[in-house]
């Protein structure tokens, strides 16, 4: 008589064979099988009992390099040194060819104080000197490193070499507008001649009234700038040879700027260190100026401004640039967060006011001052007399912006404004170099008399003339540049963004996954340990299983032979 199974409808019954059939088990019963989430007859247990450990295998092998994958990208800068290493001056590699002549045209805004009372003040009509701020004169510069030298100890020796383009559409005034200015020649020869004796001093005076010479004189603009033969100048080399160094008798503000540099500089490449990446190791060979008193002062670094090491680049470290034409390093401090080049966002980082101040006001300045005669200027005044052959020259920022009250009063038409007169630099966050800002200078002589020399009576003695103020400022851009600025900016983000993600979600599943795997091994294993052993006691006991649990086991036996 065939047997009957009960389905889950009471009144249905069903002839079977006296062998339950057994179902194909589906490709999701297989994995929940290997995560141990579904239980299978003994034997089936046994038969992929290997394959089960060998899943708990992969899965904790996955886990484990998600995990890597998660702390990589969320906790360490593998990603962003990965795009940094680009930045690296290999030889032949794209970056230092960038670096050796940059896809970017600077422009060079030149402002001459013109005055505009000299007769009326050297007569003792006015008491005060009149200046008009005239310009801009602006030129395109291209400028290029040349004589460069990879060197085996990962470092890269160079000349600068500038191309001087003038402008006419940007600027304010034409060459040839005729300036009257201070004549920093002659005002520098007479500082020279203040331990010369009265008679000595007084044969200078008359060859120099007989040369034309005087405090002031009137010039082209365009030669006031770069460059105009001057007959003082002749003699002021016959007479001090040991102290200047000239090889012609042409003289301008910013001869020394159009041209090769004299100076050779050596900066780190990056490839031993890329902490070290465009950091000024040596000037002429030496690490140091032998201009100041202390290390910090005298010793040469920082970077030329076109180029940073990227781990400074955390708001709180102050980023160092060598200005060779003001003898020093020059600190720029993090100020606040803005946007450049029709939205890249930009850290703007900015040259402390007090970087000109007195020691009184700011003790770290102790060290420029003038060690044999213990002398500092007021505020807002830097001498750079150490490199500029000796001439009485000193730099502030433009209208002697933080400077001392007293200096601005000296004369009229002065008007310092932040806005206007401050120096910045808006830098690429990850990049690390600057793609916006304004370096701005200025120019001042000081009146130094010596004794039997005429024409300096109405001045007083120590008193700041103004010349000329530049402002420095990126101008054209090449398209080539702004791809790579923009790709940097929001494409390596976005694939940043992705991987972080990825990274996360990877980890995630793969630790649910295996925490699941664990758990639920765990309680399979326990249950079925606890069946195997009442099944042991009732063959120890003898006890046959009873109808209900006969008829609830064919039961269970028949439903596992359907399809999920």
């Amino acid at each position: 008589m065939p047997e009957l199974v009960a389905l889950s409808s009471p009144g249905t019954v069903v002839p079977g064979p006296h062998k339950a059939l057994k179902r194909r088990p589906s490709g999701l019963n297989t994995l929940f099988f290997y995560l141990g989430l579904e239980k299978r007859a003994d034997e089936d247990v046994k038969k992929m009992q290997c394959l089960r450990i060998f899943t708990l295998g992969v899965l904790f092998i996955i886990f484990i390099a998600s995990s890597i994958g998660f702390f990589v990208m969320w906790f360490t800068n593998m990603y962003n040194d990965s795009l940094l290493e680009n930045l690296i001056l290999r030889q032949n590699a794209t970056s230092t060819n960038w670096w050796a002549k940059p896809p970017v045209f600077p422009l060079l805004k030149v402002h001459i104080f013109n005055y505009t009372n000299t007769k009326e003040f050297l007569a003792g009509v006015d008491s005060k000197l009149k200046v008009k701020d005239l310009g801009p004169y602006v030129y395109k510069e291209t400028a290029e490193k040349i004589n460069v030298t990879h060197n085996p100890d990962g470092t890269i020796s160079y000349r600068e070499h500038r191309h001087i383009q003038y402008e006419p559409n940007e600027s304010n005034g034409k060459p040839f507008d005729q300036v009257v200015v201070p004549d920093v020649v002659f005002l520098s020869a007479v500082s020279k001649r203040r331990s010369e004796g009265y008679l000595s001093n007084m044969m200078f005076s008359s060859t120099a009234a007989g040369l034309g010479a005087s405090a002031f004189m009137t010039k082209p603009a365009e030669s006031f700038i770069w460059g105009y033969e001057d007959k003082l100048l002749n003699l002021a080399k016959m007479l001090f040879s040991s102290d200047i160094n000239v090889q012609s008798s042409t003289f301008g503000m910013l001869l020394s700027r159009n041209g090769t540099s004299a100076e050779n500089f050596t900066i780190f490449s990056g490839e031993t260190n890329l902490q070290d990446l465009a950091v000024i190791k040596q000037m002429d060979d030496k690490p140091r100026l032998d201009l100041w008193r202390t290390d910090e002062c005298d010793l040469v670094g920082g970077t030329d401004g076109s180029q940073f090491p990227p781990h400074l680049m955390d708001r709180k470290q102050p980023l160092q640039v060598f200005i060779k034409s003001l003898c020093r390093k020059f600190p720029l401090v993090y100020d606040s967060e803005v946007t450049a080049l029709d939205g890249i966002p930009a850290w703007r980082y900015k040259i402390p006011n007090t970087v000109f101040a007195h020691p009184d006001v700011h003790k770290p300045n102790h060290c420029f001052c003038h060690l044999e005669s213990a002398s500092c200027p007021p505020s807002g005044l830097f001498n750079i007399s150490g490199c500029s052959m000796g001439a009485p020259i000193f730099a502030s920022f433009p209208h002697f912006y933080t400077g001392d009250r007293e200096v601005i009063e000296s004369l009229q038409g002065i008007e310092p404004v932040q806005e206007l007169h401050e120096t910045y630099a808006d830098i690429h966050p990850r990049l690390a170099f600057p793609i916006d800002g304004a370096s701005r200078f200025q120019i001042n002589i000081q009146v130094q008399k010596a004794s039997g020399v005429s024409g300096l009576d109405k001045f007083k003695d120590g008193q700041y003339l103004p010349v000329i103020w530049l402002e420095v400022v990126p101008g054209v851009i090449s398209d080539e540049l702004r791809a790579m600025i923009y790709h940097s900016t929001y494409s390596a983000n976005a694939i940043q963004m992705s991987l972080r993600v990825a990274s996360l979600v990877f980890f995630v599943l793969s630790f649910v996954m295996l925490l699941a795997r664990c758990y639920c091994g765990s309680k399979a294993s326990g249950s079925e340990t606890h069946d195997e052993r009442e099944r042991e006691f009732a063959q120890d006991s003898g006890e046959k299983p009873t109808p209900k649990q006969t008829q609830d086991s064919k039961q269970e036996a028949w439903q596992n032979t359907l399809p999920l």
